[in-house]
């Protein structure tokens, strides 16, 4: 019933549950994955950010991925048609 425009994993046990993968939250950040269609992008989790401050600039760079790719998505849903 629900379809989000963009899913955002914050941490392995997420990622695990829902993409089915073992490999290092390292490895997968900065992708885009698909899940069940919809795009998706992995991040650590906000506790992990809390015991390892320098990791933050990654996680905001996974955030503003998943900013640019509902952008994406939002300029092809209304691309409009000119009549000529």
């Amino acid at each position: 019933m629900i379809k989000p425009k963009v899913i955002v994993l914050l941490g392995k046990a997420a990622v695990h549950s829902v993409l089915h993968e073992d490999k290092s939250l390292a490895s997968m950040r900065g992708q885009r994955f698909d899940y069940q269609g919809i795009p998706t992008v992995v991040t650590y989790h906000p506790a992990y950010l809390l015991r390892n401050l320098p990791e933050k600039a990654k996680a905001w760079e996974d955030l503003l991925l998943a900013r640019r790719i509902l952008r994406q998505s939002a300029t092809t849903a209304i691309s409009p048609v000119l009549p000529f």
